[in-house]
């Protein structure tokens, strides 16, 4: 028998060698390395975004406490015939708006005591404070703003004071809420009087205090060029330290009147 013979070329695959132990501890160092710097960039941009988020809901909060005030603030009345109806037999009743100043909490950055303001006035507005009332709201109250000290806690709150009757003491009576325990300013500059300059425009004089009840304002009309009873404006600045730590600080000019500002609204 014949055998025959074929001679077949057999293929070999050349193998890679493969990764050594220090290109792997490499290739892993440089992966870690990597991913901490996503995730630092992540938690970065997180903690940006909850530091945002923070800050726009302080601000918010601030703007509702500044839009309170400034609402109250904007229906202010002084009523004339109220003021004179009790001077015959008792002393002379408050109206109008009476806005002082003493010293409230610290500055943080000063360490020195800030100076606050305490505002009383009788404002056209409905009732917050006694919905009970609703039915027979006659949409006139003293109101009250001012910063307290809680003496157990030595933290200063912004209260907010509204009486449903008026009576003859503007500072006291009602019931009084606290607003917020956050506020660090709360500051009202009053407008006194614009004064028309020669090259144009007008020179303001603003004051913090301010006192409706003052004996030359009875009986004054602003058509004669008398004193007004009321400010022409207000200047408010409050500030508002957040859950975060950081403070937010804003200021709101608001008209009061167009005179003549003071409409008897007790014929």
């Amino acid at each position: 028998m014949m055998q025959i013979f074929t001679s077949i070329r057999i293929k070999f695959r050349k193998t890679q060698p493969g990764f050594s132990l220090l290109e792997l501890l490499i290739s892993i160092a440089l992966l870690g390395l990597v991913m901490s710097l996503l995730y630092g960039a992540f938690f970065q941009i997180s903690n940006s975004s909850l530091q945002v988020k923070s800050t726009l809901e302080t601000r918010q909060e601030l703007r509702l406490l500044m839009k309170m005030v400034l609402d109250d603030l904007q229906n202010v009345q002084y009523l004339k015939r109220f003021a004179e109806s009790g001077q015959s037999t008792i002393p002379r009743r408050e109206s109008g708006l009476i806005a002082e100043t003493k010293l409230g909490p610290e500055n943080t950055e000063t360490g020195e005591l800030e100076e606050v303001s305490s505002l009383y006035f009788h404002t056209a507005v409905k009732s917050r404070f006694y919905p009970e009332e609703k039915e027979h709201d006659p949409e006139l109250h003293e109101v009250s703003y001012s910063m307290q000290e809680n003496l157990d806690t030595k933290i200063w709150e912004f209260v907010r004071r509204e009486d449903f009757y008026l009576d003859n003491n503007l500072r006291e009576g009602g019931k009084s809420y606290v607003l917020s325990e956050a506020v660090t300013k709360f500051e009202l500059l009053l407008l006194e009087s614009e004064t028309a300059l020669a090259g144009g425009g007008y020179q303001e004089k603003w004051t913090r205090e301010w006192n409706s009840d003052e004996e030359y304002c009875i009986g004054t009309s602003p058509l004669f060029g008398e004193p007004f009873c009321l400010p022409r404006a207000v200047k408010l600045t409050m500030a508002l330290k957040g859950e975060d730590g950081n403070t937010v600080t804003d200021s709101q000019v608001s008209n009061l009147c167009v005179p003549p500002c003071n409409p008897e609204i007790f014929e």
